[in-house]
């Protein structure tokens, strides 16, 4: 599980109660913390400054995973309640960096992409392609390794917190995710209509737009994927 899936799925157990004494008037209070050992509220001790000054620190710092921020024009879909987060976003051909395990026999360069459309569904990324600027039309297979019909295998690939939790932290820490990973294998059956290893060597040398003639048309919709 990653970073990201965490914030949004770990359970909260209550660690503390602070309980506020006050006479009618309210001219006297007293402010008294008590631990919660097992579901169970303990003693009660004076609230100290140091304790008021450490709560204050952590309500700050946990505000950087409630998500926030603009939300990006290419950005169609966002669901973060807990327990149905889903993020759907899409992106129009360009070059990127490709890296290949070193078996395939395909040298690591930079070529061009089809139109991607992007779906991440709690901890799972699924990746496929569109042609033109609307991928309110016919969905493809994406044509790489690591990538079935319905989801891409991620292998170990591991990145740093996403820190501030904002819509675009959350297209960038899944695309590094994916981009910054070894493409090493077909998962299921070839995602192309002609050969993956032999594109990519082509396109590597090139440096040529991607031939959406190369691509296979899937049954599943962009209605289907926001449900």
């Amino acid at each position: 599980m990653n970073n990201l899936t965490k914030l949004f799925t770990t359970d909260l157990i209550p660690q503390m109660a602070i309980i506020l004494y006050g006479d009618e008037k309210e001219n006297n209070l007293y402010l008294e913390r008590r631990n919660i050992i097992n579901g169970k509220m303990g003693t009660g001790i004076p609230l100290t400054e140091e304790c008021i000054k450490d709560i204050t620190e952590l309500t700050f710092s946990n505000s950087r995973k409630e998500l926030h921020g603009a939300i990006p024009s290419n950005m169609l879909y966002a669901d973060s309640r807990k327990g149905y987060e889903k993020y759907v976003w899409f992106e129009k051909p360009q070059k990127k960096m490709h890296y290949f395990y070193k078996d395939l026999n395909i040298p690591n360069g930079e070529f061009y992409t089809p139109s991607l459309l992007y779906i991440v569904s709690r901890n799972t990324l699924s990746l496929y392609a569109f042609i033109g600027d609307n991928p309110d039309s016919q969905l493809y297979r994406a044509p790489y390794f690591n990538v079935s019909e319905t989801y891409v295998c991620l292998g170990n690939s591991k990145l740093p917190d996403i820190g501030e939790l904002t819509y675009q932290n959350i297209i960038n820490y899944w695309e590094k995710m994916f981009w910054q990973s070894e493409f090493t294998h077909i998962l299921s059956t070839n995602p192309i209509k002609s050969n993956l290893t032999i594109l990519s060597k082509k396109l590597t040398e090139t440096g040529e737009p991607f031939p959406n003639e190369e691509l296979i048309p899937v049954s599943i919709t962009l209605k289907s994927l926001i449900k």
